[in-house]
């Protein structure tokens, strides 16, 4: 990300050196996904900031693709402004840039906006005034009530979200599992990279990962 916010859900301030995802890997594990749902009202994009990879126009091409997806919306900081081909995705109808204007942080945002207007893309802006506090990564031993407590009033609980391959119920637990700081639970993701599971295994353990976890 070009930011490392404090208390960022998706935990990038606490990566020292961060890798793009292999997009191999992406493709395969987001095409077993739509293979086993229905409909989907909005799939998200975000990197940190998406702009930072060269390779983001092969993501949302991609995305487009899939009937069951109704709106992209890719969210950025106004930091970096798109050029060619990762602008050129952004025309899609599909597709809905979504600013998070952080103030002088967000350097580009008036740049961002007159890109979209000339380009004739569809945006979304919102000045963020205030910060939700997720909470510290660290341990503390808790009981299975305070646990389920926790998870219910979280406003990240039903984020789910792609990480190399495996889908997990929210941005925090993807990664703070990917960087080691939460030990890997099987029983808390999908691994959607898998190849011995077929696809009512895998849309049984979607259902219980989105409906049935409590914690």
């Amino acid at each position: 990300c070009s930011l490392k916010c404090k208390d960022c859900s998706n935990l990038m301030q606490y990566y020292e050196r961060p890798k793009d995802s292999d997009l191999d890997l992406l493709f395969k594990s987001i095409d077993r996904f739509m293979s086993c749902i229905d409909s989907l009202d909005e799939f998200r994009v975000l990197g940190g900031d998406p702009f930072m990879s060269k390779d983001l126009h092969k993501i949302i091409d991609n995305l487009v693709e899939y009937e069951q997806v109704k709106k992209i919306a890719i969210y950025t900081n106004a930091r970096i402004i798109p050029k060619g081909e990762n602008l050129e995705c952004l025309k899609n109808k599909k597709v809905r840039l979504q600013i998070t204007n952080y103030g002088d942080l967000s350097r580009k945002h008036e740049e961002t906006i007159k890109f979209c207007e000339t380009n004739n893309i569809l945006y979304v802006t919102e000045r963020v005034k205030k910060w939700q506090d997720l909470g510290k990564i660290k341990y503390e031993k808790k009981t299975v009530d305070e646990l389920e407590n926790l998870f219910k009033n979280c406003c990240a609980n039903n984020l789910l979200t792609f990480l190399h391959g495996k889908l997990h119920i929210c941005p925090t637990a993807a990664h703070g599992t990917n960087l080691g700081i939460i030990p890997n639970n099987p029983k808390d993701i999908v691994d959607l990279s898998d190849d011995k599971m077929n696809i009512e295994e895998t849309r049984t353990q979607l259902r219980d990962l989105y409906y049935h976890k409590k914690f």
